[in-house]
């Protein structure tokens, strides 16, 4: 793909050092072997990464993402010490589990010290996707400074969209975008020359910004997730709170990082 500057925040310049950002609009559209040697940030708004950054942020241990209910009850029952099997198709909890997929439930009460493991129809079939990559990361909008603020300075750094059933979604290419424009930002602001964008992270940082001209007017961010694709159904099966909640930016400052040898998630620590 070709790389490009974003013309308003180019200056300094883009350079041969710059980091390359790219997203992967569907996980479906990269090759695991791709994403070698790079820095992946897997983002599923509505809702997956958003429940893991809320369920760690809340004082959860770690979380074990696994991509199906079978491979989701083996991880439960191989488990000891306080476990809660989580997860959700469809949008609903599943028979059986302790939990669903709402960030919303995920209190302080509910999970902190204990184990999360975690099934969801899009968000952590994704992170199976990228285990060729160097370092894999959980962004939402509600951590999106504090991830921006680890990657600014990797050289190769992608963003998966985990999408809703295997079609492209408005609300996780919008936190690509902004998770580009943040990174640029953070960058010049420092002193430092500019990033390259690839052909589809300019599509996201385009995406982005007329979002974000709607809600500087002040349209509520939560408006355009709901008539996303994931929104939608959502809706439909009165879970409109998470929504909201999932439209928040910035909210929480802890970024989530899965480890490939042991996959799981823990916080970063300092």
């Amino acid at each position: 793909m070709t790389n490009h500057p974003i013309p308003d925040l180019a200056s300094p310049a883009v350079s041969a050092t710059s980091p390359v950002l790219d997203v992967a609009l569907l996980p479906s559209l990269i090759e695991p072997e791709s994403l070698f040697g790079k820095t992946v940030v897997v983002v599923d708004v509505l809702r997956a990464t958003t429940t893991i950054v809320h369920s760690l942020h809340n004082g959860a241990e770690r979380v074990l993402p696994q991509p199906s209910i079978d491979a989701a009850r083996a991880a439960h029952a191989a488990e000891t010490g306080e476990v809660l099997l989580g997860g959700e198709r469809g949008g609903r909890i599943v028979d059986g589990f302790h939990s669903g997929n709402s960030p919303i439930e995920y209190t302080s009460e509910l999970i902190a010290n204990k184990t999360l493991v975690l099934a969801t129809t899009n968000g952590t079939v994704a992170m199976e996707r990228c285990r060729a990559a160097k370092r894999i990361l959980i962004g939402a909008m509600v951590n999106l400074g504090a991830v921006a603020s680890v990657v600014e300075d990797s050289p190769l750094i992608t963003v998966v969209c985990s999408g809703t059933d295997g079609i492209i979604t408005s609300e996780d290419v919008v936190f690509a975008g902004a998770l580009m424009e943040r990174v640029i930002e953070n960058r010049i602001a420092a002193g430092k020359p500019s990033a390259q964008l690839t052909d589809t992270a300019t599509i996201a940082v385009d995406h982005w910004r007329n979002t974000k001209r709607a809600v500087e007017s002040g349209q509520p961010l939560a408006d355009f997730f709901r008539n996303a694709r994931g929104g939608i159904n959502l809706v439909k099966i009165g879970h409109d709170p998470d929504i909201v909640f999932a439209s928040q930016i910035d909210t929480v400052p802890v970024v989530p990082e899965l480890d490939i040898k042991t996959w799981s998630i823990r916080l970063m620590r300092n």
